[in-house]
C-alpha cells in the first residue's frame, strides 16, 4: 500500500513503486567506494529500484482504514494480504536477477524482524522465503560463488536507500528537525556500517523545501532527485471517498538536492 501521512487536511501519498525508483535514482550516485562489485551492479541497482514493485497494481487504488479514518499503508496493511504483493513482487524480481531476489528477501526479512510483528502466517511467509535464499544461494555457487562481505554491503546499500527514499516521503519537505519522524531520529540505522563514515550514522536535517543536508554524505555530488506524490484533500475524501478522491487528485513533482551537511564536504 501507498506511503502516506497527514499535513494541513490532506493525505499526502506516495505509490510504492515511485519511492522504490526514487532509490534506485540514490543507489546508482552512491560513493564509488561502496558500490556493488562491477559484475553484479546492475542486478543490485535493479533490485534497489524494483524492490517494491509488488505494490505496483495495489497502489493505483487506495484502501480505506475505518479504525484508523485514514488510508491503509504499507504500516498497516493487514498481513495476509501484504505478504501476498512481497512474495509476488520478490517473484518478479527473482525472474530478472536471482541475486537481487536475494538482497531484497533479506531485506524484507530484516523489516519482518524489527517490526515485532508474529503470526502463522508470517512465520510460513519466512520459512518459504528461507527456502528461496537458500536455492538461489545453491544455484550461483555453481557459476557465480557469493562473497559474503559484498552481501552484507549490498543490504545496506538497499536499506539505506529504502530508508532515504522513505525519509523524503514521510517528512515534509523543509520541516525542522524537531518534527522529524521518529525513525530517524538518531540518523540512518545501518549507516556506520559503510566505511566511510568513521562508524557514524548519517544524519539528515533539511535545508528549505528543496534542500536536504546529510553528514556524512554518501554520494559522489550533490543528487537532484524528484520525489512525485499527490496531496490529496481530506474534504474531497469525505465527500468523493478514498478511490475517487485520489484519481482526481494530480501527482506533484517535488525536486529536491541532496548535498553534504555544514560539516562535510560534498566531494568523497
Amino acid at each position: 500500500m501507498v506511503i502516506c501521512r497527514e499535513h494541513n487536511g490532506a493525505f499526502v501519498m506516495v505509490k510504492q513503486h515511485d519511492h522504490g525508483r526514487l532509490a534506485g535514482e540514490l543507489a546508482e550516485r552512491f560513493r564509488s567506494q561502496q558500490v556493488p562489485e562491477p559484475a553484479q551492479r546492475g542486478e543490485v541497482l535493479r533490485a534497489v529500484a524494483n524492490h517494491d514493485r509488488g505494490w505496483i497494481d495495489l497502489d493505483e487504488t487506495p484502501f480505506w482504514n475505518d479504525a484508523e479514518g485514514a488510508p491503509y499503508t504499507f504500516i498497516d496493511f493487514p498481513v495476509v494480504p501484504k505478504l501476498t504483493f512481497y512474495h509476488k513482487g520478490l517473484d518478479e524480481i527473482e525472474a530478472d536477477t536471482p541475486y537481487g531476489a536475494l538482497l531484497c528477501s533479506l531485506h524484507f526479512d530484516r523489516l519482518i524482524e524489527v517490526s515485532g510483528e508474529d503470526s502463522p502466517e508470517l512465520t510460513r511467509y519466512r520459512e518459504r522465503e528461507e527456502q528461496r535464499r537458500a536455492r538461489i544461494r545453491r544455484d550461483l555457487e555453481q557459476t557465480d560463488p557469493i562473497g559474503e562481505s559484498e552481501l552484507y554491503y549490498d543490504c545496506r546499500l538497499l536499506q539505506f536507500c529504502d530508508d532515504l527514499s522513505l525519509y523524503m516521503a514521510l517528512n515534509e519537505p523543509g520541516s525542522p528537525k524537531s518534527e522529524e519522524h521518529p525513525w530517524w531520529k538518531d540518523g540512518f540505522s545501518g549507516s556506520e556500517d559503510f566505511g566511510f563514515t568513521d562508524g557514524r550514522r548519517i544524519t539528515a536535517e533539511w535545508q528549505g523545501v528543496n534542500k536536504l543536508l546529510l553528514d556524512p554524505f554518501p554520494f559522489t555530488e550533490a543528487v537532484s532527485v524528484t520525489l512525485v506524490l499527490r496531496r490529496v484533500p481530506k474534504a474531497e475524501v469525505e465527500a468523493k471517498g478514498i478511490a475517487r478522491a485520489y484519481s482526481d487528485t494530480p501527482e506533484m513533482k517535488y525536486r529536491i538536492v541532496v548535498s553534504g551537511g555544514r560539516n562535510t564536504n560534498n566531494q568523497p
